[in-house]
């Protein structure tokens, strides 16, 4: 249950604050610490950095990735043994992500993005959502996986 709140909360954020931000500045751009960061609203056919954004094919490519990768996940999530935390929800916000984008693939046919870093790339809530569980998901099977690489070992299996 924990999981689906956290999924629809993430979901609703991203979708309201898309909407909300159009609706009051689409045709303009507010600074919000100058030099760094800006609210600039822009559309995005592509991926990240706009990869794949003059591909005429590219929004079906899209949304059929993320419909495999999502039924993947909600497969893994439903039927694994795995009893993480961490994990679980590293793919819940990972799947969150994917549903916001998704969601606008469907109704207009690209993303919209709004969260300008000025030296780095425009981007939404459902990107950082996608980020941040993308980097949730590399710290639990690098350190707190069983098999995670950098775990460390108890002295007794190495005898």
């Amino acid at each position: 249950m924990l999981y689906l709140l956290i999924f629809v909360l993430l979901v609703l954020a991203d979708q309201v604050s898309k909407a909300v931000v159009f609706a009051v500045c689409e045709h303009s751009a507010v600074k919000v610490i100058d030099g760094l960061f800006s609210i600039t609203c822009t559309y995005n056919k592509g991926a990240a950095f706009s990869m794949l954004a003059n591909e005429e094919w590219s929004q079906i490519f899209f949304i059929a990735v993320t419909v495999i990768a999502a039924a993947v996940a909600l497969v893994y999530v439903i039927f694994s043994n795995a009893d993480s935390k961490w994990l679980n929800t590293s793919i819940t916000v990972i799947l969150a992500g994917a549903i916001g984008n998704f969601i606008d693939r469907l109704a207009i046919h690209k993303v919209r993005d709004f969260l300008f870093i000025e030296f780095f790339a425009n981007c939404n809530v459902a990107d950082v959502a996608v980020t941040v569980g993308a980097i949730m998901l590399f710290i639990y099977l690098l350190f707190l996986s069983p098999d995670a690489l950098f775990k460390k070992k108890n002295r007794n299996e190495n005898a």
